[in-house]
């Protein structure tokens, strides 16, 4: 484990260094990139909490994100969030289960470190012989822990780096990977206008499956968020994958540029009503050509959330609509302000 000690030597210098050689190890291998078909660890695409999932999906550059965010955005930690904690679920389908929880911690003179853990389960499955004989049940799950760093470099930019273990396993199948993570935050000191970049997921897999050659979900994304004086709502946009161009749907012929375009943009809104409540809506165009059913009125893709601050307590509910396939419901319960740090 990390101690006091070794986390000094984390610079503000070198965060961002760390951020700019990813990238640099990114772009050589774009265009092998292109092609995801073989990528394991998917479900860390899953929106990370409700809050996020009610806007459209993970943002990162989300101007009120707060520090249970940090797993799309290791910046988005700052001070504030000492002590916070949070806890976020969602059942998803075919009685597939995915959960994270996380804890943060500030330590003068470092940063604010934070520790976390995702899961995913995928519930109870048959077994089979050649002949079609029940061979009985075996479980299948994905989890991932997570220990990242953020502090600021300047008034208005922070950094963040994250550091995580991934683990798959399929009855006696298993994958084993470390990846990294960094990013940046800007927030403006007077307007309401924040801007991120990350890269996630940077890595590599030591143990396959069937000694095949999975791949991490890499993901390289940038998003704005604003609100113009006298606007009702803050807006939200990011752009995702932007380490590929092609996003594929299954189906498809000869895409326009502009299809392919549009799949990278995630949108969302967040209103404030009254100081403790805050309605949020978005729409993911990409998840909309995976989902829609072609009709003329489709909620494919879109999403609506709601959030209660009660005391030092906040409870975030979301519903994301895939069609046909009905909606994915996701809760997160989080300590906001704990009464002493």
């Amino acid at each position: 484990m990390f101690t006091t000690m070794h986390l000094t030597f984390i610079s503000r210098p070198l965060l961002p260094f760390l951020l700019l050689l990813s990238l640099g190890w990114t772009v050589p291998s774009y265009t092998q990139a292109q092609d995801h078909s073989d990528e394991i660890f998917r479900f860390l695409r899953i929106s990370t909490s409700a809050q996020m999932a009610g806007m459209g999906g993970d943002h990162v550059g989300l101007w009120n994100a707060d520090g249970s965010t940090f797993f799309a955005n290791a910046a988005y930690l700052s001070p504030s969030d000492h002590g916070t904690a949070s806890l976020s679920f969602v059942n998803y389908f075919a009685d597939a289960r995915y959960s994270n929880l996380h804890y943060a911690y500030n330590i003068e003179g470092v940063g604010t470190v934070a520790a976390g853990v995702q899961y995913a389960s995928y519930g109870d499955m048959r077994r089979y012989d050649e002949f079609g004989g029940d061979l009985g049940s075996f479980n299948a799950g994905d989890y991932v822990t997570q220990l990242s760093l953020s502090r600021s470099l300047y008034p208005t930019v922070r950094s963040g780096f994250s550091i995580q273990w991934l683990h798959s396993s399929l009855d006696q199948y298993n994958a084993s990977a470390f990846a990294f993570s960094g990013g940046l935050m800007y927030t403006h000191p007077i307007k309401v206008l924040a801007a991120g970049v990350t890269v996630q997921h940077l890595g590599w897999v030591y143990n396959n499956y069937l000694n095949s050659e999975e791949k991490l979900p890499l993901n390289i994304a940038l998003g704005v968020s604003f609100k113009p004086e006298n606007f009702p709502f803050l807006m939200a946009l990011t752009l995702n994958d932007l380490n590929r161009w092609e996003l594929p749907v299954i189906g498809e012929e000869n895409p326009r540029s502009v299809d392919h375009a549009l799949r990278h943009l995630q949108v969302g809104g967040e209103a404030t009503i009254g100081k403790h409540a805050y309605l949020r809506w978005g729409y993911n165009p990409y998840q909309h050509e995976q989902t829609e059913t072609g009709r003329a009125i489709d909620l494919a893709g879109a999403s609506i959330g709601l959030g209660i601050v009660i005391q030092e307590y906040r409870f975030d509910i979301s519903r994301q609509s895939y069609s046909r396939m009905g909606g994915i419901v996701q809760v997160s319960f989080q300590r906001i302000a704990p009464s002493s740090n």
